[in-house]
Formats: structure tokens, C-alpha cells, sequence
């Protein structure tokens, strides 16, 4: 499956350079590192163009390219649909969920465990949840550079996801989130010049929209090409599929971890808006793409391609533009695997550090030792991520499944947490375990996967509706402890043990 080996060659060394040029910047982001806060959370002071540019390197990733380039290629406008989807959750993040910058939370669970009264046992579990599902979201990106990897070089799909882990995890290594965020506002730029002029060359190669249009018609999908291709799919199929990936950008802790580093809540926001804004503009690109890999794959009998819709970005990449030129753009393409995966690790190391390791040791780590700390738990959290790619099967299978599994018990307790003002601690703990239980039976008894996949396509709704109605009935069940803001946030900055700090931001 892979190229010729001189074309082969010619990649390898192009991405040999290219992760070169990460590298250098994750030394010069290090040297702006002054401690643990530096090094997990850039100091907190990035400006919104910063926080802009990461989100939408992070948006603009493995499911809204790769996956959604398959997508359109099977099902045409349909796949559309994961842009919107992504777009609709960030601006729910926008004008609900993006204003806690102030209280100087470190993890998506200390602003769980401020939600619910200040309640350690929140922490505690939470920091396991959390670090799940940004493992869960680290194997989906592994699995996508790998994708792009096995198709160009023809190595196996795991020795290619572990070169995908490298890829990124050597910069992250070094710099820590500052030469993430670096890192992603470079890899933006690239991507999405590489996209749109690959789109540029991929209509006229097709033949224009009527060969396009022939093709689907000729191959008995013609309803692919309906709004959102909702005429060739049932609406609970579109309908999951969206809801997957709008609740997951809510429940996903790397998200959290651009409020929690911005200069400030109003940049934050403003971030979240436009990049909801630009990434369902961007949604159409990566379908006419997969439109057109489908119509020139149909005419040139590519099997290969016909067979794995995977491959499409990497397939009309080479195929429309040259191979030479082809694989410069497979870079800008592996960009966008690489800037989701460095976010999820820098949150999920931080997860692992801060609520993790004092749960399990009940102590914290010195602040002089925090950095060096980092970069362990940044190999470990990289190695149990890549055996979580052992489930996938492709990118949106994977989402569908996995994240879908995993990650909306995780929403439906924030909101529970923050807008249902009876909710308790008890609830919430309902809520997150009786959802995940919910979502790892989905993935582990084929019986019940097959069950729920025939009524919602996905694991996503029904784990949502059983997480809510948990939280909702624990919380009932239970004696609702009233503790004030003050004191929950005192809870919460007290169990990091970091009681100056109290003191000094309740005088303030």
C-alpha cells in the first residue's frame, strides 16, 4: 500500500525535518519554563490568538480531517456533519462553560470538585475519569498519524502509530504546553493551507461537480449528496454522530485546560467563538475532498482506496497535486493529528500529576520537581494511549465507539454540577459511574453493543441518558450539603495543598 521508495524516501525526510523544526521550538518554549505552573499551563498569561490558534489546530484534527475526509468519501455531504458537530459544542463550551479562568484551577477536576461543594471525593475519582478520556482521545490521534504514516510508508499500522507518538510526544517532552500551543499555531497554518489547496486542485481532477455527481449516481448514492447527505442515512445516524462529537468537545478536559491558561476568561471565550465559527466553515472542505477522492478513485479502479476510505486524504493528497508536492501536504495533513495530540497529552500529564498521583500517594509533588515529573508521567500517559489504539478500527468508528463510551457521563456531571443548583456530591458520583459502567459495557459485551447500536447507531445518547437520570436520582436520594463558593473553592485549593494561595485569593 505504501509509495515508491524514492517518494517514500522524500517523506520521511521532509517529516524528519519538519519534527526537526517542532523540536527546536519545544527548546526555546523550555527555557521560559520557571516551574510546574510554566511548564503544565504556560503561566496562564496566552493571549487570545494563542488560545485561537491551538483550539482550532486541536479542531481541525484527526476526526474533522482524516476521519471526516472518509466520511465524505463514503456518504458525501455527510461528511460535513462532524465539522458541525464540533462547531455547535464549542459554542455551547463558548456561552456556558467558559468562565472559571479566575479561580485559578489547575484540572477539569478541581472545577468538578468546586461544583460540588468542595467535595475531595470528586477529585479523587474524577482524576481517574479524566485521564481516561484524554487516553481515550490520545489513541484516536495515534491512530490517525498512523493511518497517514501506513499509507505512505506501507509499515505496519502499529510501528506507524508509534512513530506518530514520537512524533509529537519529543516536543511536548522538552517544552511543555507553551511549545504546544507554539507548535499548534504553526501546524494551523500549514493545514489549512495544505487543505485548501488540495480542494483547490481536487474538483478540476474529478472532472468538476458533474462527474462528481455522475459517479455517485452511477454507483446508487446519489442521496449522498443531500443536505448533509441526511437523505441516504436515518436521522438517528446523524444525529448520533453529531451529538458524539458536539459532547465530547464539552466533557474533553483539554478544553478546560485553554481556560484555565488564558490571560483571561473574555479571551478564552472569544477563542471558543471563533474557532466553533471557523471550524464549521472548515467542515465542508474535508467532504468535497472525500467527494472527489471517491469520483477519481471510481475512475482510476484504485482498490486499494475503494476498499479503506482511511487512506483518501493521503490517496487524492498524492494523486491531485504530484507525488512530490503530494507529500509535502501529507505533512500539513499529519499537522493536524500532531496538534490534537500534543493538547490531550499536556492535559492528560496534568491530570495525572495533580489529581492522580495525590490521590493514589495523598501527597503532592514539590514544585521543584514538577517539571521533571511532567515528562515521566508524559511516557506513561504516551504508552498507555498507544495500547488503547489496539481498539481502533478506523477514525470514526473509534469516536463513535470509544470517545462516545467514555466521555459524556463526564459532560452530564459538569452540567448537573454547575447548573442544578440540588445536585450533590453522591449524585454526582452516580452520574459518572452508572454512565462510564453504561459505556464499557457497550464496548465489552458484543450482545448489548449490538442492542443499543441497532436503536441509537452509537454509545453516545443512551450513555448520556443514563448518566443524567443517575446524577438527577443520587442526587434526590441524598441530603444536599449547602457550602458557599468561597468556602468550595477554599475545598478545592486546600486539597492541593496550597494554603498560602487560599488565603492570599480570598483576601483578595
Amino acid at each position: 500500500m505504501g509509495l515508491s521508495l524514492e517518494h517514500t524516501t522524500f517523506f520521511l525526510v521532509g517529516f524528519i525535518i519538519y519534527i526537526g523544526i517542532m523540536i527546536v521550538i519545544g527548546i526555546i518554549s523550555s527555557r521560559k519554563n520557571q516551574g510546574g505552573e510554566d511548564y503544565l499551563l504556560a503561566g496562564r498569561k496566552l493571549p487570545f490568538w494563542m488560545i485561537l490558534g491551538t483550539v482550532c489546530a486541536t479542531l481541525i484534527g484527526t476526526g474533522s480531517s482524516l476521519g471526516a475526509t472518509a466520511n465524505g468519501f463514503r456518504g458525501g455531504w455527510y461528511g460535513s456533519l462532524y465539522g458541525l458537530g464540533g462547531a455547535v459544542g464549542m459554542l455551547v463550551l463558548a456561552f456556558f462553560f467558559c468562565s472559571e479562568r479566575d479561580y485559578k484551577f489547575m484540572t477539569f477536576s478541581e472545577e468538578m470538585q468546586f461544583r460540588f461543594g468542595g467535595s475531595k471525593n470528586i477529585r479523587n475519582v474524577m482524576g481517574f475519569f479524566m485521564f481516561i478520556a484524554e487516553v481515550a482521545w490520545l489513541g484516536n490521534h495515534m491512530n490517525g498519524g498512523g493511518t497517514y504514516l501506513s499509507y505512505v510508508t506501507g509499515l505496519d499500522p502499529l510501528y506507524s502509530r508509534l512513530i506518530t507518538m514520537l512524533g509529537f510526544g519529543i516536543y511536548v517532552f522538552i517544552g511543555g504546553y507553551l511549545a504546544v500551543v507554539w507548535t499548534d499555531c504553526i501546524q494551523l497554518v500549514l493545514l489549512l493551507g495544505g487543505f485548501i489547496l488540495i480542494l483547490i486542485n481536487a474538483i478540476p481532477a474529478a472532472g468538476g461537480w458533474e462527474a462528481i455527481n455522475a459517479t455517485y449516481e452511477a454507483a446508487g448514492k446519489g442521496t449522498a449528496l443531500s443536505f448533509y447527505g441526511l437523505a441516504s442515512v436515518s436521522a438517528i445516524t446523524a444525529l448520533s454522530l453529531a451529538y458524539t462529537v458536539g459532547i465530547s468537545q464539552v466533557g474533553t478536559p483539554s478544553f478546560r485546560t485553554r481556560v484555565y491558561s488564558a490571560i483571561s476568561n473574555q479571551a478564552a471565550k472569544k477563542a471558543f467563538i471563533l474557532s466553533g465559527i471557523i471550524l464549521f466553515l472548515f467542515s465542508f472542505i474535508p467532504a468535497i475532498i472525500g467527494m472527489s477522492g471517491f469520483t477519481i478513485a471510481t475512475r482510476e479502479g484504485a482498490a486499494q482506496i475503494l476498499q479503506n476510505p482511511n487512506y483518501t486524504f493521503a490517496y487524492i493528497a498524492t494523486t491531485v497535486l504530484g507525488p512530490t508536492l503530494g507529500l509535502i501536504f501529507l505533512i500539513a495533513g499529519l499537522s493536524a493529528t500532531l496538534s490534537s495530540a500534543d493538547s490531550d497529552a499536556m492535559a492528560g500529564i496534568t491530570i495525572l500529576l495533580v489529581d492522580v498521583y495525590s490521590t493514589v500517594t495523598g501527597k503532592s509533588i514539590p514544585k521543584e520537581k514538577m517539571v521533571a515529573a511532567s515528562r515521566v508521567s508524559l511516557v506513561i500517559t504516551l504508552i498507555i494511549a498507544f495500547l488503547a489504539t489496539l481498539f481502533a478500527q478506523d477514525i470514526i468508528s473509534y469516536i463513535s465507539n470509544v470517545v462516545g463510551s467514555l466521555i459524556p457521563s463526564i459532560a452530564m456531571m459538569m452540567i448537573l454540577g454547575k447548573y442544578w443548583k440540588r445536585s450533590t456530591w453522591q449524585g454526582g458520583m452516580a452520574c459518572i459511574f452508572c454512565g462510564t459502567a453504561f459505556g464499557l459495557l457497550y464496548l465489552f459485551a458484543p450482545p448489548f453493543q449490538k442492542l443499543i447500536a441497532g436503536i441509537f447507531t452509537g454509545p453516545a445518547i443512551p450513555v448520556s441518558i443514563v448518566a443524567l437520570l443517575a446524577g438527577i436520582i443520587g442526587s434526590l436520594a441524598t441530603k444536599k450539603v449547602e457550602v458557599s463558593e468561597v468556602e468550595a473553592l477554599r475545598l478545592v485549593l486546600e486539597s492541593r495543598e496550597q494554603t498560602q494561595a487560599v488565603k492570599a485569593q480570598l483576601k483578595g
